[in-house]
């Protein structure tokens, strides 16, 4: 394309939008329309779709990748492999719905505006629900969203794909997160008298934490009251 053009990878609207579903949190999974897209024959197509998930809240500069997924690479070397992962990203999610997603201005990339439903999104959306809930006093609030939160915490963020420099921030920020709502859990459920769900959580917790003295405290407050 010529300066200022808007690549064709841009979708035309559409009254109906292809509804994706992303989870983060665990293993990795996406699904267009209820059917499921490939993220297994390729981890080069893999890591920069995941990438893309998780940072779809703006735009992210081609330079930007290239540094994060080939940092070692001549300029050349990187735009190439930039090219092959990108392409391999439409051909997955073109293989379950022809709308495309992946849209470019100039040297930018985007997820389209579909109805995209990410499990990292909500989850931190849960959380902020909970700490806003627990400021205000709001105590039947800030458990329900602490619980969904919980719920939505399968494991590890890209759990499946350890290795990934890039994610190891993001892992540990949200394996934090869920450390923190779930021990406010702990603290709830034993004020509310459910002993036994705060000590099954306060075990669920030390396993990841184990030095956790906040839990390790409920916890035995919790098995004298049991």
């Amino acid at each position: 394309n010529t300066r200022g053009e808007v690549s064709a990878d841009r979708a035309s609207p559409s009254a109906a939008r292809p509804m994706l579903t992303a989870r983060l949190l665990g293993r990795f999974w996406v699904v267009v329309d209820g059917q499921v897209v490939d993220t297994s024959s390729s981890r080069r197509t893999r890591s920069v779709l995941a990438y893309l998930l998780a940072h779809r809240g703006a735009p992210v500069n081609r330079d930007l990748l290239m540094d994060m997924f080939w940092p070692g690479a001549s300029s050349e070397a990187a735009r190439n492999n930039l090219h092959v992962a990108l392409s391999g990203v439409r051909r997955v999610l073109r293989a379950v719905q022809p709308e495309p997603l992946l849209e470019r201005w100039y040297d930018m990339y985007r997820l389209a505006d579909w109805d995209l439903w990410v499990d990292v999104e909500k989850f931190e959306g849960h959380c902020r629900d909970g700490r806003r809930a627990e400021r205000a006093g709001d105590v039947a609030a800030e458990l329900r969203a602490y619980e969904l939160a919980g719920q939505l915490y399968e494991g590890d963020f890209l759990a499946d794909d350890p290795y990934a420099e890039w994610a190891a921030g993001p892992r540990e920020a949200l394996r934090l997160q869920a450390i923190e709502a779930q021990s406010r859990l702990v603290t709830l459920y034993a004020a509310r008298g459910e002993h036994g769900a705060a000590t099954l959580l306060g075990r669920k917790i030390l396993t990841a934490d184990p030095c956790n003295e906040l839990v390790h405290r409920q916890l035995m407050i919790s098995y004298v009251g049991s």
